[in-house]
């Protein structure tokens, strides 16, 4: 995407907060955001738009690696990963392959501190890219599946109170 595409939907996304269209300025973004993840000011519009609608969640996402987010934005944000590094890495919508490409070094840091803290929680090297269960931590997989055992016979028993209920109606 060039400059000027850059620079045309940034003024579009300003002519649609004026114009009061909260929604369409937060597409524009996510679409600049999703197109140009290393454009740190990008990302700082999107927290902006997402704070207009008071959601703290999103904004502290998308300001995580601003030279000064608002504390209370990034908490909510860790807060909604669950506290858990790896779920704040994969949230943060990094595209990788490492964080040289953050135009700060304040935000190279950030990210760097989050990948330290994702790994040691992983217990092993994870990549920007990676995703769902490439990055799960220990104990994640047994826990579904344990979740998914229960489930099933929960299952099977609420079948079987059924075909039980049926067969006494009928006789």
């Amino acid at each position: 995407m060039s400059a000027v595409t850059v620079e045309r939907t940034l003024a579009k996304v300003d002519e649609d907060l004026r114009a009061g269209d909260v929604q369409m300025a937060r597409t524009r973004l996510k679409s600049l955001v999703l197109s140009l993840p290393h454009r740190l000011e990008a990302r700082e519009r999107l927290a902006d738009v997402y704070r207009l609608d008071g959601n703290l969640v999103e904004a502290g996402r998308w300001s995580y690696l601003s030279e000064h987010p608002d504390p209370a934005e990034v908490a909510a944000f860790e807060q909604a990963c669950g506290n858990n590094p790896v779920r704040i890495m994969r949230g943060l919508r990094w595209p990788g392959p490492d964080e040289t490409a953050a135009a700060t070094e304040h935000a190279q840091l950030r990210l760097l501190d989050v990948r330290a803290r994702a790994e040691a929680k992983a217990g092993k090297k994870l990549e920007w890219t990676d995703r769902g269960r490439d990055i799960g931590t220990r104990g994640e997989g047994i826990a579904s599946g344990v979740g998914c055992v229960v489930g099933i016979v929960v299952l099977i028993t609420l079948v079987a109170i059924g075909v039980a209920t049926i067969i006494d109606w009928i006789v």
